[in-house]
């Protein structure tokens, strides 16, 4: 089967909140997943976030950090990223929400459990994707993604990953 890639478009995976901290105005989540393949058929594996998280990530020199979303909007900054980093099970951060009104709004939001999943935007690397066939998959296999640039973590509503639930606010 002939499968074509745009390697401009951005792609959405999301994950957990792992903790929420009101007084420093934090939260620790998880923006994508390893080895899941997701709504869009893809499978991020461990390793793919690298490079961005080196040249954009948030110890990083960039003036074009890896921005903090709502909704993949870049008009709804809600923080910042104060750490961005692979674990084994996927990209785990932690964002500062912010002060303003969309930043106050988010820590709300946290807080009563309206945002409880995340998500990435980022642009595909042409050879640094792979069809799988596997006929035991929907689709009859999966995009094997070893490494993509990485734009953005938003919290969103719904997104690509549905195993992406809150594991504590506090």
């Amino acid at each position: 089967m002939n499968r074509q890639i745009n390697q401009y478009s951005v792609k959405s995976a999301q994950n957990n909140i792992k903790d929420l901290d009101l007084a420093k105005r934090e939260v620790a989540v998880y923006l994508s997943k390893f080895d899941v393949i997701d709504s869009d058929n893809d499978m991020i594996v461990k390793g793919a976030f690298e490079k961005s998280i080196n040249d954009r990530g948030s110890a990083s020199s960039s003036n074009r950090k890896i921005a903090f979303l709502r909704h993949h909007d870049w008009q709804h900054q809600i923080g910042k990223f104060t750490r961005i980093e692979e674990d084994q099970e996927g990209l785990f951060a932690v964002g500062q929400l912010g002060t303003s009104t969309k930043g106050e709004d988010a820590l709300r939001d946290y807080e009563e459990g309206i945002i409880n999943e995340h998500s990435i935007g980022f642009q595909y690397i042409q050879d640094k994707i792979s069809w799988v066939d596997d006929t035991t998959k929907e689709n009859d296999g999966f995009f094997q993604i070893t490494e993509v640039k990485l734009f953005e973590g938003s919290a969103v509503t719904f997104g690509a990953n549905e195993f992406t639930n809150v594991l504590s606010v506090s």
